[in-house]
């Protein structure tokens, strides 16, 4: 599948499957899966014996493409939804938390005249309104709110130890 953005603007949300992107004078924001929605696409991977990670290529010229990681608020509510449903066990959070980095996906790119960038995190103030969204509406407590804001601006192993820590104040 090709996606197209040409003198405009795409926000969106990063596959698992096969895509190309070109970005033509414009801007592409992705976000991509939550880590707990990695794992599960990963585990149904490594049942399909032989096959290869799905490949993205980005094409990006005089534009800016960004992919960044959801917000934490995104990871928390998408990762107590996948272990109440059963998709998910705390088990395989523990066992893929060395690989918190890795996309489910294979990416290649290329950038000219522009800007290609693959692991932004969100906004301080995204961060933060999402947060107080989600507050809002009760889908997370508030001491879990509290904890999950010291996790803004953190990268990979210390962000999953706070939704780890979120997760348990929920319990």
């Amino acid at each position: 599948m090709v996606h197209f953005c040409i003198m405009s603007g795409h926000e969106g949300r990063l596959g698992s499957e096969n895509k190309v992107y070109l970005t033509l004078m414009g801007g592409c924001e992705l976000i991509r899966p939550t880590f707990a929605r990695q794992i599960v696409a990963r585990r149904k991977q490594e049942g399909r014996a032989g096959t290869e990670l799905p490949r993205q290529t980005f094409l990006t010229l005089m534009g800016a493409t960004e992919i960044k990681a959801p917000t934490l608020a995104e990871e928390l509510i998408d990762l107590q939804e996948l272990l109440n449903s059963g998709e998910l066990r705390i088990d395989a959070l523990e066992r893929n938390t060395a690989d918190v980095e890795r996309l489910d996906v294979s990416i290649s790119s290329f950038t000219l005249m522009g800007g290609f960038s693959e692991c932004e995190l969100p906004s301080e103030d995204e961060e933060v309104d999402s947060l107080a969204l989600q507050r809002h509406l009760g889908h997370i407590p508030e001491s879990a709110g509290q904890i999950l804001q010291y996790g803004i601006g953190r990268r990979g192993a210390e962000r999953l130890a706070t939704l780890r820590r979120a997760l348990a104040a929920t319990a």
